[in-house]
């Protein structure tokens, strides 16, 4: 090639200084720039220069490792939060449908959060049907929510849901309530949701997944409602969101 008779004609210095100048000495390339490939015009030149002696432009030829999300190449794996909700009823419950858009508001609004810490936030929702559902899913209460399979709340506070009687044969259904800084509430409340995300996205390190363990047996209130529910009343179908 053309190039490799002009640079061998050169003296040491001439080699040196015809690399960097004609690649940049603080504007990228060779000397100061991001490291290139060895298939580079500069690293080429540069062990034609250090054969002819001149000891090369000083470029490092080692490329590093670099993310990126340019197509075929990936970013650093994200990690995931699973926010989980799981319930009877998503159509009826005065509860628990407000549970539900409580959720999806605490997780839109902490979406650019999420984004800024490099986590994914995973919303799911789950209706649970049956009593073999229920048992599958470890359900103690109507409706729980769960961070990465822990729900958020230890304590299960319940009572009267006359609503969710309705959906059943004249039998009386619990359903949980929120005690949040001294207060009662039926629905979770937005700021007790919220600090719970933020808190278990804070230590995500520390809060792998986990898989509630089944049930051998449903609690006496949601094995009532279950046997006594209204045929045709299934509470709408379980739904992921991402």
């Amino acid at each position: 090639m053309k190039g490799d008779t002009h640079m061998k004609q050169l003296n040491n210095d001439e080699i040196r200084e015809a690399v960097c100048s004609h690649y940049g000495k603080t504007a990228g390339g060779c000397c100061g720039g991001p490291a290139p490939k060895e298939t580079d015009a500069c690293c080429v030149a540069d062990a034609e220069a250090k054969a002819a002696g001149a000891g090369g432009c000083g470029c490092n030829v080692t490329q590093p490792e670099v993310a990126s999300d340019k197509a075929g190449e990936t970013l650093a794996k994200r990690k995931v939060l699973n926010i989980d909700l799981l319930v009877i009823d998503l159509e009826t419950c005065k509860r628990c449908v407000p549970t539900g858009d409580q959720t999806k508001t605490a997780v839109k609004l902490l979406q650019p959060v999420a984004e800024g810490l490099g986590i994914e936030l995973r919303h799911n929702e789950i209706v649970v049907q049956t009593t073999a559902e229920a048992k599958a899913n470890a359900l103690l209460t109507s409706p729980t929510i769960r961070l990465n399979g822990r729900d958020i709340a230890q304590d299960i506070r319940e009572s009267a849901c006359e609503s969710c009687g309705d959906l059943t044969n004249n039998t009386s259904v619990d359903c949980r309530e929120w005690n949040y800084r001294g207060k009662v509430f039926p629905a979770v409340p937005l700021p007790l949701l919220i600090e719970a995300i933020m808190v278990a996205m804070q230590n995500i390190d520390d809060l792998p997944l986990v898989v509630p363990a089944p049930l051998e047996e449903l609690p006496e209130n949601l094995q009532r409602y279950f046997d006594n529910r209204k045929e045709g009343k299934v509470g709408s179908h379980a739904e992921n969101r991402r």
